[in-house]
């Protein structure tokens, strides 16, 4: 087994009788570990392995270059920073504690510790630990370190992965149903397993709960109002690409090429009023989607929810000529 460069284990091969043991068959009391490493692989860019694996689970062929660069560079970013910073960026508070849970397990970080395929090569280290301890003989492993390990598995699972990881899959089905659609949907059946035995969790991740709210643009003006928008930990909505291009192209404007926020910028200073509104559609949307996640996720996903609909609440109330004028959005 070796590691990748952002830390997820790989060598899982097509001839792993373990893993196609498991394809079509998600087990419900023991973590499925070989699957979810090579399903952490696909997390990176396409390599050697990205074919044999493919196959292995019934993906068909592998994505390619540009497939990849589609889902995870220019749409849907996979780390948990991202979508549990509140500043909707890479690194900051977010991914020091991420780090910092690595640390505390007594392992060194590596360099992007919050990626989703470093974060499903931790988990499924840990899984494999639990299981190698709890199957050891005699009293080769104590009650307390498989209890230990058992918790530090499900704390990275409670406070790392659920907060954002079933939403952002079930946006990778969404746009890319013919290649990383696949991988997304058979992950997040994994994942589904994993916290249907972990069970839900009984309150707030930190990354939650230290998370401010959506400004208000007529509080605290426009620019703090857009860029919360585009942090989902304080929006409830992971606003993509691929929602201002079917924005822009329903209410018939151009759409800017660059990053989301110059994007958005543009389309709200040709008619600021059409786009809040239909903002509004996509925010509650998505709190739809975080509800439909509550009986999974408990808290966390009420937490998003909530989130959602307040967001979907604000941008209708602000997509009127006079409020859009008032708070300079869009201007």
């Amino acid at each position: 087994m070796r590691l990748s460069p952002r830390g997820s284990e790989v060598g899982v091969t097509d001839r792993d009788p373990t893993l196609v043991g498991m394809v079509g068959s998600i087990p419900q009391q023991e973590t499925p570990v070989e699957l979810l490493r090579a399903l952490a692989v696909f997390a990176e860019p396409p390599g050697d392995g990205h074919g044999r694996i493919a196959e292995t689970l019934g993906f068909g062929t592998a994505p390619g270059a540009s497939d990849f660069s589609d889902v995870f560079l220019f749409q849907l970013y996979p780390y948990a920073s991202i979508h549990l910073g509140e500043e909707g960026m890479l690194g900051g508070e977010a991914r020091e504690r991420v780090a910092g849970f690595w640390s505390a397990l007594g392992r060194t970080p590596p360099a992007e510790p919050d990626h989703l395929s470093a974060l499903l090569g931790l988990y499924a280290a840990l899984s494999g630990e639990v299981a190698a301890a709890t199957d050891a003989p005699g009293d080769a492993a104590a009650p307390s370190e498989v209890a230990l390990l058992a918790e530090s598995r499900d704390a990275l699972l409670h406070e790392h992965l659920a907060p954002w990881v079933p939403a952002y899959l079930d946006r990778v089905v969404e746009i890319s149903p013919r290649t990383y659609g696949p991988w997304a949907a058979m992950l997040q059946d994994v994942l589904s397993a994993e916290l249907r035995r972990a069970g839900r969790a009984q309150r707030l991740p930190l990354h939650l709960r230290e998370a401010a709210a959506l400004p208000d643009p007529r509080e605290e003006g426009a620019d703090a109002f857009l860029k919360g928008l585009l942090a989902p930990v304080r929006s409830g909505v992971i606003l993509i690409r691929a929602d201002l291009a079917s924005l822009s192209g329903g209410l018939g404007l151009a759409l800017r090429a660059g990053e989301r926020r110059f994007a958005l910028d543009s389309l709200l200073g040709q008619d600021a009023a059409s786009v809040l509104a239909a903002l509004a559609g996509v925010a509650g949307r998505q709190a739809d989607a975080h509800e439909e996640r509550i009986e999974l996720l408990g808290v966390t996903a009420s937490f998003f929810a909530s989130r959602a609909r307040a967001s979907a609440a604000l941008l209708s109330e602000l997509a009127t000529e006079d409020t859009v004028s008032a708070v300079g959005v869009g201007s």
